[in-house]
């Protein structure tokens, strides 16, 4: 029972994101997609999205990275280098 309990923590842990410092108030992360690299960007674009939100704040794009592994090797991944701020509403105001 000990074990299961432990294999169970173990999974849940994995299940999170893993929010990476990049230096200099980035921030960095990866999300993969079966449903190829557009997909893959959009998830990782939420998961930024959804670190940033716990400041009150958004994320704020400056790259993306992706992998078109697919087939036997695995889906695509994107990885995106983010940081946290005030999204610029400025534009949008006229």
């Amino acid at each position: 029972m000990r074990y299961l309990t432990l294999c169970l923590l173990l999974l849940s842990a994995c299940a999170g994101q893993a929010v990476s410092d990049a230096g200099a108030g980035r921030h960095s992360l990866t999300a993969s997609s079966a449903h190829g690299v557009l997909a893959a960007r959009d998830r990782a674009e939420k998961l930024a999205n959804k670190y940033c939100a716990r400041s009150a704040q958004q994320a704020v794009v400056e790259s993306f990275e992706d992998q078109t592994l697919g087939g036997v090797l695995g889906d695509p991944t994107s990885s995106v280098v983010f940081t946290c701020g005030t999204p610029n509403t400025t534009a949008l105001v006229r």
